[in-house]
């Protein structure tokens, strides 16, 4: 299996096969188990995740690039109901109210 990203911990990861699979694309972690030793092996030891289908990797490195621009992004978004949420938040942090497209 060919690596899709290389995640910085093993709760990314996670998240991110989760994200995916909301979206259709089922994947694989793998490399997790080793986190914990990472201070003292001499390897790389980053989880990765790993597609099931190659055929899903374009719309999986789109979904990853969108993850990525948002995790950097200080952007933000405003609510109807006034308040303003970086654009890493699906749902206003206010009132709940969910991100509009």
């Amino acid at each position: 299996m060919d690596t899709l990203y290389l995640a910085a911990d093993p709760i990314e990861a996670e998240i991110l096969r989760e994200y995916l699979a909301a979206h259709g694309i089922a994947c694989s972690v793998l490399g997790s188990g080793l986190w914990s030793g990472r201070g003292e092996l001499g390897a790389d030891i980053y989880p990765r995740l790993c597609l099931q289908d190659e055929r899903d990797r374009p719309q999986a490195e789109t979904l990853l690039r969108q993850y990525e621009h948002r995790r950097h992004s200080h952007a933000e978004w405003r609510c109807g109901c006034g308040e303003a949420s970086p654009v890493s938040f699906e749902t206003c942090w206010q009132c709940g109210e969910p991100r509009p497209a």
